[in-house]
């Protein structure tokens, strides 16, 4: 019984967690089609294999463009849906998971991270028993696929100009500030949010929003800083994992409920810290950040379009308007992030009240 129950925290957690899983992920798939609008042409825009291979083909190298095109040229000249299909996820699996991967030397820091996480997970499986219930082989199924698919998706990220930098910074501080608020303690780290009562609001939105603003001002584009966001999630995700996992097997999974044996409690644990750094974490930073980048850059857009309008009509007001424009940048932004803020505190503070 407490490993269907590790399972279902896995999974959802409660209720309060399915609310906050479904809020984050239903944010974060509006704002991803929002940064990813259908193209014009209808043509193209319902064949999925041909967008596919697209998106596929921005992510090479400058000296592999023109593999790129060969292969969207192969594309075009095959009939059937099925045969489309098949090339189309063959070429996607050639350009994602053949190298280059991205920069090589955080690939491998975090590649190194994800097989340390694998080699003390199995170390627990192994030493606390947990392959004698048949649902614990089913959550190590969960964590392989979620550890793999954060894999997949920081190699992606690394690929995009100007990412790599700013996204691995930013999830340096957003795992800085999780071990700060565990207090360094194993304990700590497995149950971050008993540092206080707002330290969960802290942690999933304070953070993250920390991580937009930074991406906003230091970012060359929106897109870039979205990205940023994204990968700061995702490598502080994976690095707070694997520690977390250690944290597991040191204290035996920490406290755990009357009645429950020690295999039940590091089946839950390892659940918990999986929901909590794999899915929690990643959702939350990518989904505030986005929403921070975004508004800085619509905010920036007007300022310039009303800008470009004073200097057409007024040519003294505009250059009034220059000088004042760099001081008042900060201030901005701070503004607007402090709208985010107010926006989501009233809705974490909703669901907490439920």
């Amino acid at each position: 019984m407490p490993s269907v129950l590790a399972i279902l925290l896995l999974i959802g957690g409660g209720r309060l967690s399915v609310l906050a899983i479904l809020l984050l992920a239903g944010a974060g798939a509006v704002l991803w089609s929002l940064e990813h609008p259908p193209p014009d042409t209808q043509k193209v825009q319902g064949d999925v294999p041909l967008r596919l291979l697209q998106w596929a083909v921005g992510l090479l190298p400058a000296d592999r463009v023109d593999w790129g095109q060969a292969m969207l040229g192969e594309l075009d000249r095959i009939e059937g849906r099925s045969g489309r299909w098949r090339f189309s996820l063959g070429s996607v699996a050639g350009v994602v998971l053949l190298p280059p991967w991205g920069p090589v030397g955080p690939m491998a820091a975090l590649v190194a991270v994800a097989l340390a996480s694998a080699v003390v997970l199995d170390f627990g499986f192994v030493h606390f028993g947990l392959a004698a219930n048949p649902w614990n082989w089913v959550l190590l199924v969960i964590l392989a696929a979620l550890v793999m698919g954060s894999i997949v998706a920081v190699s992606l990220l690394l690929r995009r100009p100007g990412v790599t930098r700013l996204g691995l910074v930013g999830g340096l501080f957003v795992a800085a500030t999780w071990l700060g608020f565990s207090g360094f303690t194993w304990a700590g780290i497995i149950s971050p949010y008993s540092a206080g009562a707002w330290s969960g609001p802290a942690l999933l939105i304070g953070v993250p929003l920390v991580v937009g603003v930074g991406g906003a001002w230091r970012s060359e584009s929106a897109l870039v800083g979205r990205r940023a966001a994204r990968l700061a999630g995702v490598s502080a995700g994976l690095a707070m994992f694997f520690v977390s996992t250690i944290a597991v097997v040191a204290i035996d999974g920490g406290p755990r409920d009357p009645g429950v044996g020690v295999a039940g409690g590091v089946s839950e644990a390892f659940s918990n810290v999986a929901m909590l750094f794999l899915m929690f974490l990643p959702l939350a930073t990518t989904t505030i950040g986005w929403v921070v980048v975004t508004a800085n850059a619509r905010f920036r857009s007007v300022d310039l379009a009303r800008r470009n309008h004073d200097s057409m009509s007024t040519p003294k007001a505009a250059g009034r308007v220059a000088e004042g424009s760099q001081s008042r940048t900060i201030g901005r932004l701070l503004l607007r992030a402090a709208v985010v803020v107010v926006v989501v505190m009233a809705v974490a503070l909703f669901f907490q009240a439920r």
